[in-house]
């Protein structure tokens, strides 16, 4: 009698203990950054025209599977086209740029006979929430670039958007860097998120690039050298070294410009040029836990 009490006490324990809770899937999430170069006045009249640029998009989103995308150098009018031809469950987050002079900012234009504004993009599929534009270390004088993110609420991820500035950005103090400083100011930003994806143009080439004279610019940290080491690891670095493949041709050059960095397990990376930009598309896709 004993022995059937027993039993029966383990059975109700066993129905009445909480069953553990499976760990969620993983979730695969593709993003990709792009300097559509957009503006009329930065040459970009050169690489196609608006559809053009938005077909790109869309080709990758069709192709590709890209969940989100990072876009600098965006005109607000073809962002806004984009947006209607990828149709419902898509979300926008805009940025522009401003021009400084003495301090005092202007919103730039695309230029030409174009008035509408030009800056960086997130666009995310499957919801947004939580846009927030960043103030960043800017010169006194020059373009103003923003750094801005979002949160992609089905993976629970935070999205940032990088425009590093380029060598002699402030036309007073040509030989001043800023990229440095945006760079420290980034990086305590998104320390705050556990789960991120942050990418864009950085114009400043890999840190273990030979020949780099400007690799002092990227912050301490920021890029982790293999797993387990400070920071994040890049797209399309191989193993512990902090250099991918060009993503940009210009001017009788070339060089890596354009990163996506992310806290997730990496699954494959993507580059590849396109007529309509001087700057190659980036995918990362990671699995987000």
């Amino acid at each position: 009698m004993r022995r059937l009490a027993s039993l029966l006490a383990a059975v109700l324990i066993a129905v009445l203990a909480p069953a553990t809770a499976a760990s969620a899937a993983p979730k695969n999430l593709q993003v990709m950054s792009w300097n559509m170069c957009g503006s009329l006045n930065w040459g970009c009249d050169a690489y196609g025209g608006p559809q053009d640029k938005i077909d790109v998009v869309k080709y990758h989103v069709e192709t590709n599977y890209v969940h989100a995308a990072l876009l600098q150098e965006v005109c607000e009018n073809d962002l806004t086209l984009l947006m209607n031809q990828l149709g419902s469950g898509w979300s926008k987050s805009f940025a522009p740029y401003q021009h400084s002079t003495d301090g005092v900012r202007r919103t730039s234009v695309c230029g030409g006979t174009r008035t509408d504004r030009i800056g960086t993009a997130i666009v995310v599929k499957a919801g947004m929430s939580s846009p927030q534009n960043y103030e960043i270390t800017h010169a006194w004088n020059g373009l103003a670039r923003p750094f801005h993110c979002v949160t992609a609420t089905y993976w629970d991820t935070r999205l940032c958007n990088v425009h590093l500035d380029p060598a002699k950005n402030n036309p007073d103090q040509p030989d001043w860097e800023y990229a440095d400083d945006q760079m420290k100011d980034i990086q305590t930003i998104v320390a705050a998120f556990p789960t991120l994806v942050v990418g864009g143009d950085f114009n400043v080439q890999p840190q273990d690039r030979p020949g780099n004279a400007r690799k002092w610019l990227w912050a301490d940290g920021f890029w982790a050298t293999d797993a387990g080491t400070p920071g994040y690891r890049e797209c399309d670095q191989t193993g512990a070294v902090r250099d991918g493949r060009d993503t940009w041709t210009g001017n009788n050059q070339s060089g890596k410009l354009d990163y996506v960095f992310s806290t997730e397990t990496k699954r494959w990376c993507a580059v590849g040029d396109s007529a309509y930009s001087d700057h190659h598309v980036v995918i990362y896709s990671v699995s987000v836990d």
